[in-house]
């Protein structure tokens, strides 16, 4: 059964290998706090605890906001992970959105995202109290924006134009976290 948890010990085991897997195919792609939990794994794993805690926290550096990491497991395999921000800057309005997610290769193209993806925006709705969500990709991450696109058309929302950030293309779609009647 694919669910949502918060990070815990008790998956800690194919936590760890679901990240050495991704180290080893490795994209351009790769969410900031899959590269932290790669740098932890190799050196402090107990610190990567700790960053997850500070992530939540109101107290963030300028230009951050809270965040909360989940883990998308089927049964209690680890798959993947998304990273959600609360609210957004001016910035992340642009480039990066709400949700960020990565699931390990070899379950990639199965429709974990998707559904997962459908978890996360559940989850958006019944914790943050957000009507809708923002999720933003590279234009050249195709399997990305097919997904988020389809998400978006299932429930609701509408896509904004593609615009040029940082030397590439940025795709983002508003997506409502409940489906609209």
């Amino acid at each position: 059964m694919l669910r949502l948890v918060q990070p815990t010990l008790d998956y800690i085991d194919t936590f760890r290998k679901g990240i050495s897997e991704i180290k080893e195919n490795r994209t351009p792609y790769d969410l900031h706090s899959v590269q932290q939990a790669i740098s932890f794994m190799d050196n402090n794993f107990e610190g990567y605890w700790d960053y997850l805690k500070q992530k939540q926290s109101d107290n963030q550096p300028e230009g951050y906001v809270p965040s909360t990491c989940l883990w998308l497991m089927n049964d209690n395999q680890f798959i993947g992970l998304y990273d959600i921000r609360h609210f957004l800057t001016e910035a992340l309005q642009k480039q990066g959105g709400h949700i960020g997610y990565q699931i390990i290769p070899s379950e990639r193209q199965k429709g974990y995202v998707k559904e997962g993806l459908k978890l996360v925006l559940e989850w958006c709705y019944s914790n943050l109290k957000l009507d809708s969500v923002l999720v933003c990709c590279n234009q050249k991450n195709t399997a990305s924006y097919r997904v988020m696109t389809s998400v978006m058309r299932e429930l609701g929302g509408y896509e904004r134009p593609v615009i040029e950030i940082d030397n590439h293309l940025e795709c983002s779609v508003w997506i409502n976290t409940k489906k609209q009647k």
